[in-house]
């Protein structure tokens, strides 16, 4: 089911980007009668309520397609909708906790859960690794008081990266220990920019550490039913 929602949205963000250019070679006078805006739904919402006046070949045939593309994309949005339903359900059979930690929504989770597997496998500095967060010198911090700096690890799970990554923004907008442990990293020298994989770092320990609690859980939950 995930796979399906990985397929579906690049098939919708496909069809959004295309709408976006047929949009853009729009006549003046339809584009200007638009909300100015990029996002693109808004525009294919209020073009299919302008007035059925007749056009040109050329811009007839691009408002045909543009009305096709907001009709597949207004169907992809509800099949997504529904995927996250089920998924859902699907993870909270499992025992998941991990849609208590902030930033991580059904989507996330599922992907989470996906990509991961049995988290016994790793060892939490092994999960760093495969989730493409551990450190990667970049250099020896010589100097008195100069930090020692990484550069970004291009390696690992992308999947599960970008999950972090998506993570770790949401918690430095409204989680204070994560801005305190950015701070901190400011403090020390660090980039925003590595500040935010210092961020990273901590709440990719932070899910290993609870994908290993609810595993026990579910396990002292077997043994007492047993």
């Amino acid at each position: 089911m995930a796979q399906e929602r990985r397929s579906l949205l690049k098939t919708r963000q496909h069809l959004l980007n295309e709408a976006d250019a047929l949009l853009s070679e729009l006549p003046d006078e339809l584009r200007s009668a638009l909300p100015q805006t990029k996002a693109v739904r808004p525009r294919l919402v209020a073009l299919r309520r302008r007035d059925r006046r007749p056009w040109p070949a050329a811009t007839a045939l691009r408002l045909r397609m543009l009305a096709e593309h907001g009709h597949t994309i207004l169907e992809l949005d509800r099949r997504d909708r529904e995927i996250t339903r089920e998924l859902a359900t699907l993870i909270a059979a499992t025992g998941s906790t991990l849609d208590q930690l902030r930033g991580l929504d059904t989507r996330s989770v599922a992907e989470l859960l996906v990509e991961v597997g049995d988290p016994r496998r790793f060892t939490e500095g092994g999960f760093g690794r495969f989730s493409g967060t551990a450190p990667i010198p970049a250099s020896s911090g010589e100097g008195a008081g100069e930090p020692i700096r990484h550069r970004l690890n291009r390696g690992g799970n992308r999947r599960v990266n970008a999950v972090l990554h998506r993570m770790a923004v949401t918690q430095l907008r409204c989680d204070e220990r994560a801005q305190r442990i950015s701070d901190e990293a400011r403090r020390r020298g660090h980039t925003k920019r590595e500040a935010v994989r210092v961020v990273r770092r901590h709440l990719a320990a932070v899910v290993y550490r609870r994908m290993i609690r609810d595993l026990r859980a579910r396990q002292d939950a077997s043994a007492v039913a047993a």
